[in-house]
């Protein structure tokens, strides 16, 4: 092929335009209206852009009012099991003094001895 001009690029190495995903970069558009990106942009937590800071706002208040939410539904959990525990506590209570006879209300039976240890001199 010496001589022939146009040299054709190999198949191992030649990729066709047209055979080229386009690859979205972060930077391309707005994250919360997809508005194409160009002049300004408005960056939120480091890796976020928007078109505009009206836009980036929205995004703020959706953030905060989701993490009121979680923070609120933690809370909730929280005061469910405290209480759950709380009830489980009493109810073993209230198990033991009805399994416990009549006049058995003796600190040393309590402790485990049949009956208070004899003091000797």
């Amino acid at each position: 092929m010496k001589g022939s001009g146009a040299m054709k690029p190999s198949s191992m190495f030649y990729v066709h335009e047209a055979d080229v995903v386009h690859i979205h970069h972060f930077l391309e558009e707005c994250s919360l209206c997809a508005k194409s990106l160009s002049g300004d942009i408005f960056m939120y937590r480091g890796d976020t852009p928007f078109c505009s800071e009206e836009c980036r706002q929205q995004q703020i208040e959706v953030d905060r009012a989701k993490h009121r939410r979680k923070k609120r539904a933690a809370l909730a959990a929280r005061k469910e099991h405290h209480h759950h525990n709380h009830r489980q506590h009493h109810q073993h209570q209230h198990k033991q003094s009805q399994q416990r006879p009549a006049g058995m209300d003796n600190p040393w039976v309590d402790a485990g001895f049949a009956r208070a240890p004899a003091l000797r001199v």
